[in-house]
């Protein structure tokens, strides 16, 4: 959880993860605060081999060969969204990897996917509204 913060605040972003969660045993929604205000996604280890191979059936290269993969999932707000792109983003740019965006059925590169995140947070940043959620463990 270190390195991927540090990842996150190399990248330039407010974004607090959840430091009391354990990596090795991230399922289901993860707690984060987003310039302070609390928010959060989905996220979900994989079998990276079963992953690929699904993929590649599907017609996707997604390069590698890759150890780890990780799904990433949220609920539908620019606070969740901006969130779980600028952490996919960092995630994949420390472990040299990348993101494979299902919904729009396309491999981008971590780059790619923080720029995004930083445009999303520039465009929105006076119209998120209140958090969704709140956080008090601010370890």
């Amino acid at each position: 959880m270190r390195e991927w913060q540090a990842g996150l605040d190399a990248d330039g972003f407010d974004l607090l993860l959840y430091q009391s969660a354990v990596f090795e045993e991230l399922r289901g929604f993860l707690p984060v605060r987003l310039d302070g205000a609390g928010t959060g996604f989905e996220v979900f280890h994989e079998d990276c081999a079963a992953l690929v191979s699904e993929l590649g059936e599907e017609g996707w290269d997604v390069g590698g060969p890759w150890q780890y993969a990780m799904s990433f999932y949220f609920g539908g707000d620019y606070r969740e969204l901006i969130s779980v792109l600028a952490a996919a983003g960092s995630y994949a740019r420390v472990t040299g990897g990348i993101v494979f965006d299902g919904e729009e059925a396309k491999v981008q590169q971590p780059a790619e996917v923080l720029e995004e995140a930083r445009r999303l947070r520039d465009s929105y940043k006076d119209k998120l509204g209140a958090p969704r959620y709140e956080w008090r463990d601010a370890k």
